[in-house]
C-alpha cells in the first residue's frame, strides 16, 4: 500500500469538531509570539495585511488566501499596519480516532490561493451555523468544516504531505496491504497482531488510535467494498459473493452490507447492473 492509499484511510476515518468561528477586522493589539495551540485554525483572508509564522515558516497572507495553522505547532501572528486583517476564521479539532491529524501528518503547504467565492460561501455558512442555537446548527457546522478542510486538501501537493513516525506508518502499510491481499479469508485479530509483533490487546488499541477503527470493522468495511466491486463486475449470486468473502452466514452478510452501503445486496445491483 503506497502513501497516497494509506492517506485515503486516513482521511475517511477523520473527524473534525469546531470550536468557534467568526468573520472580522483585526484589532492593533492583535499579536501572539510563539504559543502552541491545542485547536488548529483556519484564516481566510479577505482584505488588509498581517504577519504569521507557523512552525519556522513566516508568512504575510494576501487576500484570497486559505492558510491552516495546525494544532501542536508553535506559531505566532501580529498586526503589522494601518491596514489589518479583515478576516473569516474558525478553531477546530481534527482527529483520526483518538490522535490529532498533524501528530500523524505534515503537510508541506499550509497557505494556499483560494476561490474566493467558495471559500466566503462556505466560510459564511459556517460562522451563521456557529452562532445559531438551532438544535442541529453545530452539526450543521461541522459538516462546513468538513467541506472547507476538503478544499484545502484538494488545492495542495499531495505528494509533499510527509508522515511521521516512519516505524509506525511501516508496519501499518504492512498490516493494511495483508488485509487488502487476504480480503478474501477469515482474517483475525491475532494474524494482524503477530504481523505487528503486538500482544492482540495493544494491537486492537494501537489500530483503532492510527485508523480511527477497530480493526474487525476496518476488514468488514474492505470485505463490503470488495462484494460491491463483484456485485457490479460478475455474475456470481449474492450467496457465492458471501461465500467467496468469507461469511459463512448470509444474513449476517446482507445485514452488515445495508449497515455499511445503506441497500441490502440484491437491491445495491439491482440499481448499479453489472458492468460488461
Amino acid at each position: 500500500m503506497d502513501n497516497r492509499a494509506l492517506l485515503t484511510n486516513y482521511l475517511s476515518n477523520l473527524k473534525v469538531d469546531l470550536f468557534m468561528a467568526d468573520y472580522n477586522l483585526c484589532s492593533t493589539d492583535w499579536r501572539d509570539i510563539d504559543y502552541t495551540p491545542d485547536y488548529s485554525k483556519f484564516y481566510f483572508i479577505c482584505e488588509g495585511e498581517g504577519w504569521l509564522k507557523i512552525g519556522d515558516q513566516d508568512c504575510y497572507p494576501k487576500p484570497g488566501q486559505l492558510i491552516l495553522m495546525p494544532e501542536g505547532i508553535k506559531q505566532s501572528y501580529s498586526y503589522i499596519s494601518g491596514d489589518p486583517f479583515l478576516k473569516y476564521w474558525c478553531h477546530f479539532s481534527a482527529k483520526v480516532g483518538d490522535i490529532n491529524l498533524f501528530k500523524i501528518l505534515e503537510l508541506s503547504e499550509v497557505c494556499i490561493n483560494a476561490d474566493p467565492n467558495v471559500v466566503k460561501g462556505i466560510f459564511s455558512e459556517i460562522t451563521n451555523y456557529a452562532k445559531s442555537d438551532a438544535v442541529y446548527a453545530h452539526l450543521l457546522a461541522k459538516g462546513k468544516l468538513m467541506e472547507l478542510f476538503s478544499y484545502f486538501i484538494m488545492n495542495i501537493d499531495l505528494d509533499g504531505i510527509i508522515f511521521k513516525n516512519l516505524n509506525t506508518i511501516e508496519k501499518l502499510t504492512k498490516i493494511l496491504a495483508y488485509i487488502d491481499s487476504n480480503i478474501e479469508q477469515n482474517i483475525s485479530v491475532h494474524e494482524l497482531a503477530e504481523i505487528a509483533f503486538m500482544h492482540p490487546n495493544y494491537f486492537m488499541r494501537f489500530f483503532k488510535q492510527k485508523i480511527g477503527v477497530p480493526p474487525i470493522q476496518y476488514i468488514t468495511r474492505k470485505k463490503i467494498d470488495k462484494a460491491k466491486e463483484l456485485l457490479t463486475s460478475t455474475p456470481r449470486t449474492v450467496s457465492e459473493i458471501a461465500e467467496q468473502l468469507g461469511f459463512s452466514d448470509l444474513f449476517y452478510f446482507s445485514k452488515q452490507f445495508k449497515k455499511i452501503v445503506g441497500l441490502t445486496p440484491t437491491d445495491f445491483r439491482r440499481q448499479t447492473p453489472i458492468s460488461n
